[in-house]
C-alpha cells in the first residue's frame, strides 16, 4: 500500500465529510434559488433536487458520525434500529432525485405525464417487495445491513440517477431552444457527473454476496487503482455541485430577459397608449368640428379607419323609427380592402345584435379572415345605433372604440338638436309668414264683412231716416211704420255687430273665464257643426293668467276645428283638468286619424301648421304638447301647462 493509498484510508473521514458538505451545499445553494419567482419550467422540479442534496449530504455525515463512533471502543456497538434509520433517510435522498428527474421530465415532455409521473412511486414499491423478500430469505444471524444498502442503491439510487441524466440533457435541449446555449455545457457537465455518481457511489460499494457487488465493490476499486473510491465520489459530486450551481445563473438571465421583456411591453404599452390617445384626440377634435350629420359621419370614419390598427373597415348603422329597424348610413374601407357580399353579412348581424343587447359583440366571417367587433351607439340611456369594425388581425382596442362610440352618440345628438333648432327657426318663421298672411285675411274678412253687411245696413238706416224725415210731416202713420223697420235693422244690425266681435274674441273669456268660454264655444260649435261635443271639467276650477286661458281656449278651438275640417268624426270631446301646479287641455275624436311622423316628423310628408301654431302657443307659455293618433282610431291632443296658484 502506498503513502497516498494509507494517507486517504486514514483520512476517510474528513473525505466523507467534504463529500456530505459537496452534497449539502448544492441542496441549498438550489433551495436558495427556488425561492426566486421564475416562469421557467425547469423551476418547478428543484425543491427535488435540493431536498436530495440536503438529505443526501446528512446520510453521509451520518455515514462520517458512524466511523468516528467506530474508533471509540467506549461506545457501543450500533443497534438495529439505527441502521434501519440510516438506510430509510438514504432510502428518502434517492427517492427525491427519482422525482426530480420524473418532474422534470414531465415538464418537457408533458405527452409522457401520465406514466412518468407514477414511476418514482412504482420504484419505491419494487424496492420495498425486494426488502420484504430479503427479510423473509434472511437465515438466522445474517446481518442484513449490506445486502439492504446495496439493494437501496440498485433499486433506487442507479434508476433515479440514469433519470436524471436523462432529463437534464432533455433540459440542455430546451434551454437551446429557449436561446439560452450558455447553460448547454453546465447541463452537460451535470449529468456526466450524475453518471460518474451512479457508478462510483451506487454501483461500486460494500462487497456483499449479491451480484454484482461480489465483484464490482469498494475493496476491488481500491486492489485495481490503490486509491479509495471516496475520494473519486467526492470529486464527482463536487463537479455535481459546481455545475448545478453554474446552472442557477440562468435565473439571473432570466430574470434580465422578464425585466428588458417588462421594459419593452411597457414602451410598447405606452406608444399604444399614444397611438390611441392620437385617435381619440383627432377623432373627438373632428366630432366638435361640424354639425352636419353626413359630413360628421364620413370624418369619423375616414379617420378611425386611418389611424385605428388593425381596422381595415367601418361602419355606422342608425336605427330608423319608421321602418324599426337597423339602417347602414355610412361606410369606409381602408385602401387595398374590399368588403364581400357575406362580410356585410356578417357585420350586419355583429351590429344588430350590439343595438338589441347594448353591448360589445363580435362576428367572424367563414369565408375570410376577417372579424367583426361592434359596440353601441348609446345617449342618455337610449341605444340609437352600432358602430361596427372590421379587422384582419387581432384587435383589443375596446376601450377606445367604445370612448369613440360614446363621442360619436353625443355629435349625433348635437348634431341632431342643431337640425331640429334650424328647423323650428325655419318653422317659426314660415308661421310668422303665414300668421302675417292671416292678419292680412283676417283684416280684408273684417273690411268685407263691415263694408258689405253693415255698412250696407248703416246706408240703410240713413236712407231710411232721411225718407222718415220727409214722410213725418205728410203720412204720420206711414212714417211710424217705417221708423218701426228702422228699428229692427237697427237691432239686427247690432247683433251682427256682436256675434262678429264674439268670434274675434268672446267676451265670457274675459268676463267669466276659461270654463265658461269653453263650455259655450263647445255648444255653438255643436250647433253649428252638427257634431257632439262633450265638455268635461275635472278638479276644483279656478281662474288663470289671461295668457294661460286665451293660449288653452285657442288651443281648443283650434282642435275642435281639424275635427270639423279633416277628421270625419261623430264625437268630440273636450277635457278640462286642474291640478296642484298644472292644468291639463285634452281634445279627442273618433274619427279617422293619421300617422303622426308624416305629420309632424323630422321630415313630414305634409305640414300641420295648426298643430305646429298649438306648440308654438305652448311653447310661449312652458308647457308641453303630445299628439297621439292612428289610422282608424281617433286622435288625442293632449296639453299640459304648469301654472302657480294665481287665486
Amino acid at each position: 500500500m502506498s503513502d497516498l493509498t494509507a494517507f486517504l484510508q486514514s483520512n476517510l473521514i474528513f473525505i466523507y465529510f467534504v463529500y456530505g458538505l459537496a452534497h449539502f451545499v448544492m441542496g441549498l445553494a438550489v433551495a436558495l434559488e427556488t425561492a426566486r419567482t421564475s416562469q421557467l419550467r425547469f423551476s418547478r422540479a428543484l425543491p427535488f433536487l435540493a431536498a436530495f442534496g440536503i438529505t443526501h449530504g446528512v446520510n453521509e455525515w451520518i455515514e462520517m458520525f458512524s466511523m468516528i463512533a467506530e474508533q471509540i471502543p467506549t461506545v457501543a456497538q450500533e443497534p438495529t434500529w439505527a441502521a434501519t434509520l440510516k438506510l430509510g433517510w438514504k432510502a428518502l435522498s434517492f427517492f427525491f432525485l427519482f422525482e426530480f428527474g420524473a418532474r422534470l421530465l414531465i415538464q418537457l415532455t408533458p405527452n409522457q405525464k401520465r406514466w412518468l409521473r407514477g414511476l418514482p412511486a412504482l420504484a419505491i414499491l419494487i424496492y420495498l417487495a425486494g426488502m420484504f423478500a430479503m427479510f423473509l430469505r434472511a437465515l438466522p444471524g445474517m446481518p442484513l445491513a449490506s445486502p439492504a444498502g446495496m439493494w437501496t442503491n440498485y433499486a433506487l439510487g442507479v434508476p433515479a440517477s440514469l433519470l436524471t441524466v436523462v432529463a437534464l440533457l432533455a433540459q440542455r435541449r430546451a434551454f437551446l431552444r429557449e436561446n439560452l446555449p450558455q447553460f448547454g455545457r453546465d447541463f452537460v457537465g451535470a449529468a456526466l457527473a450524475i453518471g460518474w455518481y451512479c457508478l462510483l457511489d451506487q454501483m461500486i460499494d460494500e462487497p456483499t454476496p449479491i451480484f454484482p457487488a461480489n465483484i464490482l465493490n469498494a475493496d476491488a476499486f481500491l486492489h485495481l487503482f490503490g486509491l479509495p473510491v471516496e475520494i473519486f465520489r467526492t470529486i464527482a459530486v463536487t463537479a455535481l455541485a459546481f455545475f448545478i450551481i453554474r446552472t442557477m445563473r440562468v435565473f439571473e438571465v432570466e430574470y434580465a430577459r422578464r425585466l428588458d421583456a417588462a421594459n419593452r411591453a411597457r414602451f410598447n404599452a405606452q406608444e399604444e397608449a399614444k397611438r390611441e390617445l392620437t385617435v381619440m384626440y383627432e377623432t373627438v377634435r373632428l366630432l366638435g368640428a361640424s354639425l352636419d350629420v353626413n359630413q360628421l359621419l364620413s370624418d369619423f370614419l375616414k379617420q378611425v379607419v386611418t389611424l385605428l390598427d388593425p381596422v381595415v373597415g367601418a361602419a355606422i348603422f342608425l336605427y330608423q323609427p319608421s321602418a324599426r329597424a337597423l339602417k347602414l348610413e355610412l361606410r369606409r374601407e381602408r385602401e387595398g380592402f374590399t368588403c364581400t357580399a357575406s362580410q356585410e353579412e356578417c357585420a350586419q348581424r355583429a351590429a344588430a345584435r350590439a343595438f338589441e343587447t347594448c353591448e360589445i359583440a363580435y362576428e367572424t366571417d367563414a369565408d375570410s379572415d376577417v372579424s367583426f367587433v361592434s359596440v353601441p351607439l348609446v345617449l342618455q340611456g337610449k341605444t340609437i345605433g352600432a358602430l361596427c369594425l372590421a379587422h384582419q388581425t387581432a384587435f383589443s382596442n375596446y376601450a377606445v372604440i367604445h370612448t369613440l362610440a360614446r363621442q360619436l352618440g353625443i355629435a349625433l345628438e348635437n348634431a341632431r338638436l342643431y337640425a331640429q333648432v334650424q328647423e323650428k327657426e325655419e318653422l317659426r318663421g314660415q308661421l310668422l309668414e303665414r300668421a302675417v298672411a292671416a292678419q292680412e285675411e283676417e283684416r280684408k274678412r273684417i273690411a268685407r264683412e263691415l263694408h258689405d253687411e253693415t255698412g250696407q245696413l248703416l246706408t240703410a238706416l240713413a236712407v231710411g231716416l232721411g225718407g222718415v224725415e220727409e214722410t213725418i210731416a205728410q203720412d204720420p202713420e206711414r212714417a211710424q211704420y217705417q221708423i218701426a223697420e228702422l228699428k229692427n235693422m237697427t237691432m239686427h244690425t247690432i247683433d251682427g255687430l256682436r256675434q262678429f266681435v264674439s268670434d274675434l274674441r268672446p267676451s265670457v273669456l274675459d268676463d267669466i273665464g276659461l270654463v265658461a268660454a269653453l263650455r259655450w264655444f263647445a255648444e255653438q260649435y255643436a250647433e253649428r257643426t252638427k257634431l257632439q261635443v262633450d265638455f268635461q271639467v275635472v278638479g276644483a276650477k279656478r281662474r288663470l293668467s289671461s295668457q294661460v286661458e286665451t293660449v288653452l281656449f285657442r288651443i281648443a278651438q283650434e282642435g275642435l276645428n281639424n275635427i270639423g275640417r279633416h277628421a270625419h268624426a261623430t264625437r268630440a270631446i273636450v277635457r278640462l283638468e286642474f291640478a296642484d301646479a298644472k292644468v291639463l287641455l285634452a281634445v279627442e275624436d273618433d274619427g279617422r286619424g293619421f300617422v303622426v311622423a308624416q305629420v309632424l316628423g323630422a321630415q313630414p310628408q305634409r305640414r300641420a301648421w295648426g298643430l305646429l301654431g298649438v306648440q308654438e302657443r305652448i311653447e310661449l307659455v312652458g308647457g308641453k304638447f303630445k299628439v297621439e293618433s292612428e289610422p282608424g282610431r281617433g286622435t288625442r291632443l293632449m296639453v299640459e301647462i304648469p301654472i302657480k296658484d294665481e287665486g
